[in-house]
């Protein structure tokens, strides 16, 4: 999962909406999933990722860069080195998320979601572009032996991009731009 993240600066949105200060919204989103089998990739290769990445970039006129979670930055043994260095050869350049707690970072989550909606305090808001968010985001389970946790074995990948947006102070640092 790929999202265009924009934190707001207290300021009317790209959709000529008001939000409060520092609302994170997610504007776009580039699934790759099989259509209708929330679990399954298309297998795309990292330089047709990537292409589809600059091109949501362009479309919103920012850079190909963000976050993601530390598995792509694990050295792999092969000639690529990491899947984040072979992003990096194709112009798409990641930081390692600051993922902290998994519990605060749902925490923080339910938070915003509640917020939405109100004057005075930051939400999290979610184009009605970003389809897998909603098909998948709003029906997580719980884990079953951690109530206050998602079952990681439901399609969490939206839910783990939000909360990885929703912590990280440098991806929303550079969004600002779109306002």
């Amino acid at each position: 999962m790929t999202y265009v993240v924009a934190r707001s600066p207290g300021a009317e949105g790209p959709d000529e909406r008001f939000y409060p200060r520092d609302s994170v919204l997610l504007l776009d989103e580039l699934a790759t999933n099989v259509p209708g089998r929330l679990h399954e990739g298309l297998g795309w290769t990292v330089p047709k990722l990537a292409e589809a990445i600059r091109e949501l970039a362009k479309r919103w006129q920012t850079n190909p860069s963000g976050v993601a979670d530390d598995a792509i930055f694990v050295a792999t043994g092969h000639a690529a080195g990491s899947i984040a260095a072979e992003f990096s050869r194709e112009g798409v350049h990641w930081q390692p998320a600051r993922k902290g707690s998994r519990l605060a970072g749902w925490q923080r989550m339910r938070r915003m979601l509640e917020a939405a909606g109100k004057p005075d305090l930051p939400g999290l808001y979610v184009s009605r572009a970003c389809t897998y968010w909603w098909e998948t985001v709003p029906v997580l389970p719980r884990d079953p032996r951690r109530a206050e946790d998602v079952d990681s074995r439901a399609p969490d990948h939206a839910a783990d991009a939000t909360r990885y947006a929703l912590l990280e102070e440098r991806a929303l640092q550079s969004m600002e731009l779109l306002w």
